[in-house]
């Protein structure tokens, strides 16, 4: 804000000495600071005001060119303005219709102090200046590393990395960081950490800055993350920030540890292969190289860039203590760079059988198997015919072997400790003796002569039994599965071979044995109006054994009542039947009576059925 009176410039005074037109004031107002980012256009306001009776005013904006004169470049006067030729704005302002400067794109070289000028006759004058602020973000950040070794030996701070910053107003500022941590880095020069700074100005009028990181590194460098933050000033105090990459140093240090480990397995057994991995925290990777140590002395196996041996299909004659040792000439006396690993591999020798691999029992008899092993360790010992564990421990006796023990027996041994360490044996155990025949189904039904059945015959023995059949000329299909052989034949029944059956023989030089079937018709079932009813039931006789055997018996028992009754007639233990009809009186007896006279003509014949001289006879023995 800037005002003035009459020739004086105040406004107390031109009061005091009571001028005329001494009430007549100009006020103005201009910011103090206006903010732009290059490129952008930019108006810079001139706010102004007369008091009292003004007269025609004159609104002018001045600058001050690079030779520190005073000049103006724009202005405007009793409503008419213009722009003065010469001056380095000619042509880049104008003044719009509030008389405030316009600058349409916006430069570096436009960061100065515009001023503005208001002058109104006996009014007098007043001036207010301007400070135009250019602000232009500068570009990413270049950051070049030190691509070499560093080492930690070094007595004094080596360089590490440059970080640029280019074409930026104002100029950023360039600050670093470890592993997200500010270094506080000095600028004077120092064994340990400072960093220099450079700043250009380009032809442009843009500024470039540089900072490079000087340190002295430790071995707890060797995984630090660095980078470098830069900061630069935007418009209405604001504070833009860009970061580089981040980079970690390529040091050199000297082995202060070494170990030495069993990798894998952490249980050793013979097959296996086995890693030792040798492990130094120097940088670079020193060399290693692998002994084996036996009766105190060390003989070399082989030298290893990346610290790992292995020991392919380890059998026992590989236990034993093996060394590594680290070659690091920068490493001091008190380090030790040699470790040592002692490993142990377990085994298993293999199984021995008795009575050996292959064994004959007699049929019926007994036999012990057994089973021994050693190894590193006790073995665990299990027997098993097939899938099925039949004993545990060392010995499995069989007792009154029938032939379904014979087979392949197996012993396993294993170490329950040492995983996947384990061994098997097998031992074949024969069983010889007379043939056995297997239980089948000997008796079939059938429905009539002519129908064809297949008959299967198995049997048991060693040595394999023969097996015949009792059919002249049928071609069995045989089949043998270890001490089991069968035979099959195809068979039409016939009446003969019903009667006889048929005989399948097993045999053997230790003897025979054989096995019938028997083949059943049956007869064709009666019709049913044929068939008499069958005793004291509904149901018709089919032809069926029981109903024959019932019918028989009734009639014996028939034969035997009257049998009974005849022998007490004759021995005079019955009345008999004549004299009955003899104590009938006439009136009884007359002719009047015909149904009686029947039946007594009817006694008579049945007396002399059952008479001896199967006549009349003596009417005293009719019955």
């Amino acid at each position: 804000m800037g005002q003035s009176g009459c020739p004086l410039r105040g406004l107390l005074l031109l009061a005091l000495i009571g001028r005329p037109g001494c009430l007549a004031v100009v006020q103005i107002s201009v910011p103090a600071q206006v903010e732009v980012l290059l490129g952008s256009p930019v108006t810079i306001p001139c706010t102004h005001s007369i008091t009292g009776s003004p007269d025609a005013r004159l609104v002018e904006w001045f600058i001050t060119d690079r030779d520190g004169e005073r000049r103006r470049v724009a202005y405007s006067e009793g409503g008419r303005g213009g722009v003065d030729q010469g001056t380095e704005y000619s042509g880049r302002v104008h003044m719009d219709p509030d008389l405030s400067l316009v600058l349409p794109k916006a430069d570096v070289s436009d960061e100065r102090a515009f001023s503005c000028q208001v002058t109104a006759g006996t009014a007098g004058s007043a001036e207010g200046v301007a400070q135009l602020r250019v602000y232009e973000p500068p570009e990413p950040p270049a950051l070049t590393a030190n691509p070499g070794i560093l080492s930690v030996m070094e007595r004094s701070a080596s360089e590490i990395a440059t970080c640029s910053s280019r074409n930026a107003n104002p100029a950023p500022t360039i600050s670093w960081f470890k592993d997200g941590a500010r270094l506080e880095a000095p600028t004077e020069r120092n064994d340990d950490l400072y960093v220099v700074s450079r700043s250009v100005k380009e032809a442009s009028g843009l500024q470039s800055v540089s900072s490079t990181l000087y340190l002295r590194p430790s071995k707890a460098d060797k995984d630090a993350q660095f980078q470098c933050l830069v900061q630069y000033p935007l418009p209405r105090g604001q504070v833009g920030n860009t970061t580089s990459e981040r980079f970690s140093l390529m040091l050199h240090y000297f082995t202060e540890n070494v170990e030495f480990t069993l990798e894998s397995p952490v249980v050793i057994k013979e097959g296996d292969d086995v890693r030792l991995r040798c492990q130094g925290d120097g940088q670079p990777e020193p060399e290693y190289i692998f002994y084996r140590v036996q009766a105190s002395q060390a003989m070399e196996l082989a030298t290893k860039q990346d610290g790992v041996l292995t020991l392919p299909s380890v059998s026992r004659a590989n236990s034993g203590t093996y060394r590594c040792q680290v070659l690091d000439f920068d490493s001091p006396p008190e380090v030790q760079l040699e470790k040592e690993v002692i490993i142990h591999v377990n085994y298993l020798d293999p199984l021995t059988l008795h009575p050996g691999r292959r064994v004959t029992v007699p049929l019926g008899g007994d036999v012990t198997l057994t089973c021994s092993g050693q190894g590193s360790q006790p073995p665990k010992l299990v027997w098993r015919k097939g899938k099925e564990r039949v004993a545990h421990g060392d010995t499995h006796t069989l007792h009154s072997v029938s032939y379904h023990m014979a087979g392949t027996y197996t012993c396993e041994a294993s170490v329950p400790s040492v995983p996947g360490l384990q061994r098997d044996q097998t031992i074949q155990v024969t069983v010889e003796g007379k043939p056995e025949m297997e239980e089948r189904p000997t008796r079939h039904q059938l429905l009539a002569e002519g129908q064809r059945i297949q008959l299967t015959c198995s049997a048991l023995g060693h040595p394999e039994p023969e097996l015949s059949w009792s059919l002249p000329g049928v071609k069995p299909v045989v089949s043998s599965t270890g001490s089991r052989v069968t035979s099959e034949v195809m068979v039409e029944v016939t009446a003969a071979l019903a009667k006889s059956g048929i005989w399948c023989r097993a045999r053997n030089r230790f003897g025979e044995t054989t096995q019938h079937f028997i083949l059943e018709i049956e007869p064709p079932a009666a019709t049913p109006s044929s068939s008499p009813p069958a005793v004291g039931g509904s149901e018709p006789q089919g032809g069926s054994g029981a109903a024959v055997v019932a019918v028989v018996v009734c009639v014996l028992l028939l034969l035997l009542i009257v049998g009974f009754f005849y022998c007490m007639q004759r021995r005079g233990h019955l009345s008999c039947g004549a004299g009955e009809k003899r104590s009938l009186t006439p009136k009884e007896g007359g002719a009047e009576d015909p149904a009686v006279e029947m039946k007594t003509d009817k006694r008579n014949e049945q007396t002399g059925l059952l008479s001896p001289s199967g006549g009349g006879g003596d009417g005293g023995h009719e019955c």
